[in-house]
């Protein structure tokens, strides 16, 4: 784990579970993906911030897309999730150059963040602006950090989306 707190765990959901959400996740007729022009605030001027799709399932007290509920709250329970901040679905499009997103925060208040890869590519999540610790997207993977630890998406160059599920909870 080097000097950072973050977990990496492999197959978390059972398979079965884990390929019937990602089928419902990579549906496109039934998911309606929102287009967030940045990744943080302070660059949504900048060209080179290509930004990404979003669907938020739960953000304070909004619960959206209930017919997810069911992997979700496997997730949450496997997570020992006491209370939710945000869940939500992030969507990326291939880019050619594997290019490195911002590092950032989700909150700037502790908590707990988690990672879950829907799917196998070439892209990453970056660990610490100095360390830059790199986990690999595989799916059914799951990662967990501190959510004081700033953190980046490395695009994926292999396929054409890349989606994630993220986490904010205590």
């Amino acid at each position: 784990m080097g000097t950072l707190n973050y977990r990496v765990i492999d197959n978390f959901l059972e398979k079965e579970d884990f390929y019937k959400f990602q089928e419902e996740i990579f549906n496109t007729n039934t998911i309606p993906w929102f287009y967030r022009s940045s990744q943080i605030e302070e660059s949504t001027e900048d060209l080179n911030d290509i930004g990404y799709f979003t669907l938020s399932f739960f953000k304070h007290i909004s619960n959206d897309f209930t017919n997810l509920n069911y992997y979700l709250f496997k997730i949450y329970e496997k997570l020992n999730c006491k209370a939710l901040i945000q869940t939500r679905a992030n969507l990326t499009l291939i880019n050619n150059n594997n290019k490195k997103m911002y590092f950032h925060t989700d909150y700037k208040f502790k908590c707990n963040t988690a990672i879950f890869y829907m799917n196998t590519n070439n892209g990453a999540t970056i660990l610490d602006r100095n360390e830059k610790i790199k986990i690999d997207s595989v799916e059914n993977r799951m990662l967990m950090f501190d959510s004081q630890i700033e953190h980046c998406a490395l695009i994926q160059s292999d396929v054409k989306r890349r989606i994630v599920i993220n986490i904010n909870y205590f």
